[in-house]
């Protein structure tokens, strides 16, 4: 049984398979509104079940046995093109994919009935959802759908990434009755005290539009309307280190996201949602390294910068603070291709030397003229190719390593005079120039209020009126056959969905075929490098064995790279308390 009179109930979304390897890393956003609200004297509570063990939970382990049989012998025949034996066992892996999607799916449905439960046991008046995509935001749905049938006085909060790529259009066909896009800690606690002193929910919805909110979406942080406003909440508000308890820290990866800054100093993109942001705004260094410190004690020593990019200088500022405290820590982070300078180099050398060991790079097209006219990313392929090569001698200097990501979308609108085969030449050209350790490549998506979405005509889409809702809810897979996608109401330059995603699997092929593995994420880079993978035989390898994990619905090699992991970070972590 719960803790009685809770003020609020904060959940984890679900999804019935894993994702990508880090699903499992510590849930630090619910961690720091628990925190934060705990310090103003409130009581909260986290449901957080996407831990290493929950992947295989509630299928049957003979019907996860033949599925990872079934999975090993269809990506073999996949990878000798051996199509027809591959076609055979499709057929012969739907039925048993179905029947543990079933398992699955009863399972999860038995959480949300265990949280119903829960809520309406201990009386809560406010719920929390953090809301991912794809099948997750159906099972948020549900969820949230249950819980004001079972308790229909409870206010039901919705916030996480869904809400801050589609805003207003989560609260349409759902029973969410707030969102928060940005930093949520200072809104529920007034939500909080307003609970406090109403007695019903129609009492409480009445004065919540009145006193805090006259719109269901509530826009935080450098979400709000206007740097001015953006600036005087910031300014009110700190970042909060979060506490993790022991049982935060069981059966997780302990990887740890760590805010550096945010927003992106560049912000102009064309197809990113991150332009909802009003502006950059770093985080102050020394609450960056008593973060280091803090996780450092309880055995973490893996971290990922959060920020969309971490500009160089703030970068190096970071590091130099690092060094001079004399942490041990491994971090990855997000970075812009710039124009490389003496100053650039000494400070990426700076940061390989103060942990650095991975970065993600969006190059989104090598082609000019299409990063010019189509994504305004304002910068070239030069800028890109000397900002890896720059990383690259930088981490020779000093001799240490540090993995490069690269990210592309692709295929992508065109423009008069070039063709999508001139972007795709160009595409290898820069992987060619670049040979980076991992490319991740992206069908293009159109965003609410991007200007891709805004100006779809004029970029070459065509989106059906349903399309936002069908995208929000579609559980996306870049390795899903191409006959499983669908039209998801979009199609760009005459192509439909199947044949954009052909076009994005004909460019990942020939990267594939250049010995350069393709769609690891940086946090994995990192991760792996320490425990011992190191060439780009062995990403390969870390590549087809978690994709078989991932299809198969198992955690069975996952488990084994993550206990590694594990103990490599909490070496790393208890060298800086020299108990080692």
């Amino acid at each position: 049984m719960m803790q009685s009179k809770l003020d609020i109930l904060l959940v984890n979304s679900m999804a019935p398979r894993q994702r990508i390897a880090s699903d499992a890393a510590l849930e630090n956003s619910l961690a720091t509104l628990r925190t934060y609200l705990e310090d103003k004297d409130f009581r909260a509570e986290i449901i957080d079940e996407q831990r290493i063990s929950a992947t295989e939970a509630g299928v049957p382990q003979w019907c996860l046995k033949l599925l990872q049989l079934i999975v090993r012998l269809q990506m073999k025949a996949y990878r000798l093109k051996v199509r027809f034996f591959w076609l055979i066992l499709m057929l012969i892996g739907w039925p048993i994919q179905a029947l543990s999607m079933h398992y699955r799916n009863q399972y999860l449905n038995g959480k949300i009935d265990d949280i119903s439960q829960t809520v309406r046991d201990n009386n809560i008046h406010l719920l929390g959802i953090k809301v991912w995509y794809g099948d997750a935001f159906k099972w948020s749905k549900l969820l949230a759908a249950k819980v004001k049938s079972a308790c229909p006085e409870v206010i039901i909060i919705a916030g996480g990434p869904q809400i801050k790529v589609y805003g207003e259009h989560v609260l349409h066909d759902t029973d969410f009755d707030v969102a928060i896009m940005g930093p949520g800690e200072e809104i529920l606690e007034e939500m909080i005290v307003l609970d406090r002193q109403v007695n019903s929910k129609s009492e409480f919805l009445h004065r919540f539009h009145a006193e805090i909110s006259q719109s269901r979406l509530v826009k935080s942080g450098i979400f709000q309307c206007g740097e001015a406003a953006a600036t005087q909440q910031e300014q009110r508000y700190q970042h909060i280190i979060p506490r993790y308890r022991t049982v935060d820290l069981a059966d997780k990866l302990l990887f740890h996201t760590l805010v550096d800054g945010v927003g992106c100093t560049w912000n102009k993109c064309n197809f990113c949602s991150h332009t909802r942001q009003a502006f950059y705004q770093p985080r102050p260094v020394q609450e960056i390294v008593k973060e280091f410190e803090l996780m450092s004690r309880q055995g973490i020593g893996f971290f990922r910068f959060s920020s969309s990019e971490t500009p160089v200088e703030h970068g190096r500022n970071i590091a130099q603070a690092i060094l001079e405290k004399g942490l041990t820590v491994n971090y990855s982070m997000f970075v812009r291709g710039v124009k490389v300078t003496p100053e650039v180099y000494d400070a990426y050398c700076l940061l390989i030397q103060s942990g650095l060991r991975a970065v993600f790079m969006g190059g989104e097209t090598g082609h000019d003229l299409i990063n010019e006219k189509v994504m305004n990313k304002g910068i070239h392929q030069k800028e890109l190719v000397d900002t890896i090569n720059c990383i690259r001698l930088a981490a020779t200097a000093v001799g240490k390593s540090c993995r490069i990501g690269l990210s592309l979308i692709y295929p992508t609108p065109v423009v008069d005079g070039v063709t999508l085969q001139d972007v795709f030449e160009e595409n290898i050209r820069l992987i060619q120039a670049t040979v980076p350790d991992t490319v991740i490549v992206n069908p293009p998506a159109v965003f609410p209020e991007t200007n891709w979405m805004n100006n779809a005509v004029a970029f070459g889409f065509s989106i059906a009126p349903d399309f936002v809702y069908n995208l929000m809810q579609y559980e996306y897979s870049t390795y899903k056959p191409v006959e499983l996608w669908g039209n998801l109401g979009f199609a760009l330059q005459g192509k439909t969905t199947p044949e954009l995603i052909k076009e994005t699997g004909r460019l990942r092929s020939a990267i594939t075929a250049m010995g350069i593995p393709t769609d690891i994420s940086d946090e994995c880079l990192m991760m792996t490098e320490a425990t011992g993978y190191t060439t780009k035989a062995d990403l390969l390898q870390f590549k087809n064995e978690s994709l078989q994990d991932i299809m198969s619905g198992s955690n069975r090699y996952m488990r084994e790279v993550i206990e590694k992991i594990n103990a490599q970070g909490r070496r790393m972590a208890n060298s800086k308390l020299h108990i080692i």
